[in-house]
């Protein structure tokens, strides 16, 4: 038989020495006394839906510092939304700025159009989820009957744990 483990879960992090004869008889009495915690190697699909949750977390931390770095812009030249920010009002109000220096308005465009871009990105992960999610293979739907869990939320736990019967 053979049996695949976390290198982390067999040898304890104290213990720096490494020799091939200590390491194979360690392993041979955990293996002997069962203590070995088994591994499963996830499948390519499982993979590739864990990149794509990993990439929209990638985007939304792009639309963050998108929108800091406009925001902090606004803040420098003295303009400061007063109601709730990123709603459609506040979109509506950034899009009527404009500014009489040529420089400040190529910044203000540059800034704008990368958080427009980010946040493209960002909803088209969010529906390629969406899309995976209601597939057979994941238990997204019972999560999202739970309160508070998103399908996006549930979708990254399911492709994360992979096997829920560990």
């Amino acid at each position: 038989s053979c049996v695949v483990a976390a290198p982390s879960r067999i040898r304890p992090a104290a213990d720096r020495v490494k020799t091939d004869r200590r390491d194979a008889e360690r392993l041979a009495r955990l293996l002997r006394l069962g203590e070995i915690t088994p591994i499963r190697v996830p499948t390519l699909e499982e993979e590739a839906a864990r990149d794509l949750v990993r990439a929209r977390e990638d985007a939304r931390g792009d639309l963050m510092r998108a929108r800091h770095r406009l925001s902090k812009l606004l803040l420098r030249h003295g303009l400061v939304y007063d109601a709730t920010a990123w709603t459609r009002t506040h979109a509506a109000w950034l899009r009527r700025q404009r500014f009489q220096s040529g420089p400040l308005s190529i910044v203000f465009d540059e800034c704008y159009g990368r958080m427009i871009d980010a946040k493209t990105r960002r909803d088209a992960l969010d529906d390629a989820i969406g899309g995976l999610a209601a597939t057979a293979p994941y238990v997204v739907s019972r999560l999202v009957c739970l309160r508070g869990v998103s399908t996006l939320t549930a979708f990254a736990l399911t492709v994360e744990l992979g096997d829920w019967h560990r």
